[in-house]
């Protein structure tokens, strides 16, 4: 999930998105700092701003990275530590003219927009709603009048920048404002504005907590809508979308059927990976998960004409053999490569209740591929309809409850097999925690 919020300076978007990553669980991400990053290298190696061949030149090798350092987050060029540099004077005075050139916005852009296929996120900027995450989940947009933002931005940099902050008061900080405001509304390249669809939130008479917890409403708000977003999709097949639809109501009314960690549903390519006890776990994950999801199926179940036809509809595609085998890898990396969603048991088949061991071959898999995994935990369903049953039981109560993804750019620095298990133990580990995090009371946001 994508969280934006845009404003102008001193409306309090930093220290709100702060708040609201921590409170959901989801990663920040400080979007002004990477502007400011790219104006700190222009500076630092003399670039013309009105040279396009050079500021292509650096960009072509700008790297970007954020570390936490004592639990502080750390910005990085390269290995060049850059958190406090990029507060200066001299990259005040020139981030809005290297922000507003077309070659920085797109290289930034392209950054922001790849970290937020990797992890759940808030991005806090002047565009993100508007031009980099249109089509985010939740946009905010932030403002308060100019006298309260002049005073915030005062206060904050002598707080974090006390040198910086010399010479300035409330008016010309008031004046500096203005001046930043006129500019980045008016240029030509995403200009700042209020993103279609964004709540607007003015935080002149709020305190901090008070828009932390407006926008988490919302979020919340947002999260109970998402399922069954299948109900008015306009792109699922009719069929799949009324079975689901069927497969919905009979889940809660016989099981009382919950879904939890919705905040981390992404729209990309993506395994998503149950502990596997039931023959009801892959239509709970379906009526569970807000888009189509696919599946693999033995070619024996083809054979019979009318529930052959049923399951191909249902998105199931006939494999034989297990992953392991080459046809099959084949066919689950050509699924991903087209952006669908697979559903993957990773333990290779169903088991008596406990979680068993998880195939390292996931982790090639999601190599090949570049998708993410969503690590999932499935509760009751072995009680209902466990693998010694011939019939389901018609009372219970069933949850899903997604996790964090996991990425191959966390495990890409190691060796191939060494990263295929460690990638396995790293699923292995985060579905144990989904069923901790359940049976503990479902507290917070799923890990």
């Amino acid at each position: 999930m994508i969280i934006t919020i845009d404003g102008p300076s001193g409306t309090g978007k930093s220290t709100v998105a702060k708040r609201v990553a921590e409170k959901l669980g989801m990663t920040y991400f400080d979007t002004g700092a990477m502007y400011r990053a790219v104006t700190w290298l222009f500076l630092k190696n003399g670039i013309d701003l009105e040279n396009p061949e050079q500021m292509a030149k650096h960009l072509e090798t700008f790297e970007y990275l954020i570390r936490q350092i004592d639990d502080t987050s750390h910005y990085f060029v390269g290995e060049e530590d850059v958190t406090d540099i990029i507060r200066s004077k001299e990259v005040n005075a020139a981030v809005s003219a290297v922000a507003a050139k077309e070659i920085v916005r797109k290289k930034v852009w392209a950054i922001q927009r790849a970290n937020a296929e990797k992890v759940s996120a808030v991005f806090e900027g002047r565009d993100m709603g508007s031009v980099v995450f249109p089509k985010a989940e939740v946009k905010i947009f932030l403002d308060a009048n100019p006298e309260i933002r002049a005073k915030r931005r005062l206060d904050e940099m002598r707080k974090k920048w006390p040198i910086e902050a010399e010479g300035f008061d409330a008016s010309k900080m008031e004046e500096e404002l203005k001046r930043r405001d006129t500019y980045d509304s008016t240029r030509k390249l995403a200009p700042l504005k209020c993103p279609k669809g964004a709540v607007k939130i003015d935080t002149s008479d709020l305190t901090i907590d008070e828009v932390v917890n407006q926008i988490v409403a919302v979020q919340q708000k947002t999260i109970k809508e998402l399922v069954p977003s299948w109900l008015h999709s306009k792109v699922m097949h009719p069929f799949y979308r009324f079975t689901l639809c069927v497969a919905w109501g009979v889940f809660r009314l016989l099981y009382r059927h919950q879904i939890y960690g919705l905040e981390h549903y992404i729209k990309r390519a993506a395994i998503i990976a149950p502990n596997h006890t039931s023959y009801w776990d892959p239509p709970l994950v379906a009526v569970s998960w807000p888009e189509e999801v696919h599946f693999l199926a033995r070619e024996g179940l083809f054979r019979n004409p009318v529930f052959g036809a049923f399951i191909r509809k249902m998105n199931s595609h006939p494999v034989s053999g297990d992953v392991g085998d080459v046809s099959v890898f084949k066919t689950i990396i050509e699924l991903l490569k087209e952006g669908k969603q697979l559903v993957l048991f990773p333990e290779g088949g169903r088991t008596e209740g406990e979680l068993g061991e998880i195939k390292p071959g996931i982790g090639m898999l999601v190599m090949r591929s570049n998708a993410v995994i969503v690590p999932t935990y499935i509760h009751g369903a072995s009680r209902i309809w466990g693998r010694k049953k011939k019939f389901p039981k018609l009372f219970g109560k069933t949850a899903v409850v997604f996790g964090t993804p996991i990425a191959w750019e966390s495990f890409s620095h190691l060796e191939k097999k060494e990263a295929q298990i460690a990638i396995a133990d790293a699923l292995h580990t985060s579905i144990l925690k989904l069923k901790e995090w359940y049976d503990s009371g479902q507290i917070g946001i799923p890990p």
